[in-house]
């Protein structure tokens, strides 16, 4: 049974029995300390370039298959 923990995958914890859960548990080494991640700032360039992609995805096939009629 030892064996079949050493390569359990932590998600199982919540489906394994109490005792074999508590064994996943204790295998699971300890997180490192985090590190803070600043938030990414939208700038307008960004957000125009997104919604001119997005219309040309939308717009772009629309008016070849209406070329094409």
């Amino acid at each position: 049974m030892e064996a079949a923990l050493d390569v359990l995958s932590p998600e199982l914890v919540l489906v394994l029995p109490p005792e074999l859960a508590a064994e996943a548990r204790r295998l699971v080494p300890d997180p490192l300390p985090g590190t803070y991640v600043r938030p990414w700032e939208l700038s307008r360039r960004a957000l125009f370039l997104f919604y001119v992609t997005c219309l040309a995805g939308t717009l772009g096939p629309l008016l070849l298959a209406y070329a094409v009629r």
